[in-house]
């Protein structure tokens, strides 16, 4: 398998004016505190080598001179970039005024959430490959049916399932062929009070693993007098839906993880969970085993000045033992992206094995959203 990863995010993010602000403006719900990305990756089912890193440029509006509307645009870079590179192939023209949230599934079909000029916001699948005025080839738009509003987090298993999570609709599931407005085949509420069995109160990141095991990231809600969730991951089983209890938490201090500090998650092959975290400021890339539960610590623990980790987000992982993240100088903006790319058994304080930017990768989606294929 190429890849099998899942990334996941939406995190707390910026401050209460962005929450309002960007929901507003991207038709996704962002959280409070940080910055983060999302998606999840599982790449090429044939086990062939990696051939794309895939990122979102934004482009806002500008009224200098020629006057230009807001534009998003995927970019796909190659596995071995390194330094100033130039994308291999440019998804645009898409006549969307933002994107976010990427993933692909084990064809290589590319997922994104999209805000367009006209048609307001919905979740979009583009062809393995795809470049220039790639057409969509199905369309979940956000409407009362699909229950679908703000989005906090996506993910897409292997298959193409897509899992969406979100303050109002926690977490969707829609199956590979739904298109439309339709409804998910299946949902785990958020809770409505502290004893609800979900645990979930705010979930923005998802990921799901090779065995169909879903991940959830939890902070919680803005909203005054909502309950506090009690885990910053909840995992459950395969299939779940309803008011389900989750099969496993992750909490404690031992996992060095807070509600709201987990920017993206992801799994590996073997069911590996990986989680960029930031923590008062302070990024690190935390591994944990399958089978990890409570207060457990990490398997490995990448951080320090040697990483190069600014403010962590998006995070995927290839089949040939790389994972990839997303980074930036400073929690709360999404300007000077760089992806760094490091070995899957990395620990501690180490470097990266290459780090890359571009001159047309300026501003990231503000999940600084990351896929690999």
């Amino acid at each position: 398998m190429k890849s099998s990863v899942s990334i996941a995010t939406r995190t707390p993010a910026r401050t209460a004016t962005a929450f309002v602000s960007l929901g507003l403006t991207l038709g996704l719900v962002l959280a409070l505190t940080g910055c983060s990305g999302d998606g999840t990756t599982f790449g090429d089912t044939n086990g062939a080598p990696s051939t794309g890193v895939y990122v979102i440029q934004n482009t806002p509006a500008s009224t200098t001179g020629t006057t230009t509307a807001a534009t998003g645009t995927i970019l796909q870079f190659s596995t071995a970039a390194s330094g100033a590179a130039t994308p291999v192939s440019t998804i645009a023209n898409l006549n969307v005024t933002s994107l976010a949230f990427l993933a692909v599934d084990g064809t290589g079909d590319i997922y994104a959430s999209a805000t367009e000029g006209t048609t307001g916001a919905s979740l979009l699948e583009f062809p393995v490959d795809s470049s220039n005025n790639a057409q969509p080839t199905r369309s979940i738009p956000f409407n009362t049916t699909t229950g679908l509003s703000g989005i906090n987090g996506l993910a897409v298993d292997a298959t193409g399932d897509i899992y969406s999570s979100g303050v109002g609709n926690g977490v969707s599931v829609f199956s590979s062929t739904a298109t439309g407005s339709i409804a998910p085949t299946s949902s785990i509420p958020i809770g409505t009070q502290t004893a609800d069995a979900t645990t979930l109160e705010f979930p923005y990141a998802t990921a799901v693993d090779p065995s169909g095991n879903l991940y959830v990231a939890n902070t919680t809600s803005p909203d005054v007098g909502a309950p506090a969730p009690t885990a910053p991951i909840v995992v459950f089983a395969p299939g779940a839906t309803g008011s389900v209890a989750p099969t496993r938490t992750l909490s404690g201090a031992l996992t060095t993880l807070d509600l709201g500090t987990p920017q993206g998650i992801a799994t590996d092959s073997a069911g590996n969970l990986y989680v960029a975290n930031v923590v008062s400021g302070v990024s690190s890339i935390l591994v944990f085993e399958p089978t990890a539960t409570g207060n457990t610590p990490p398997l490995r623990d990448i951080t320090g000045s040697n990483t190069q980790l600014g403010c962590v987000g998006g995070i995927a992982l290839d089949n040939e033992g790389y994972l990839y993240v997303v980074s930036v100088p400073t929690c709360g903006s999404t300007a000077s992206p760089t992806v760094l790319k490091f070995s899957t058994t990395g620990d501690g304080n180490i470097a990266p094995i290459a780090t890359f930017t571009s001159a047309t990768w300026t501003n990231a989606d503000p999940d600084l959203s990351i896929a690999v294929y």
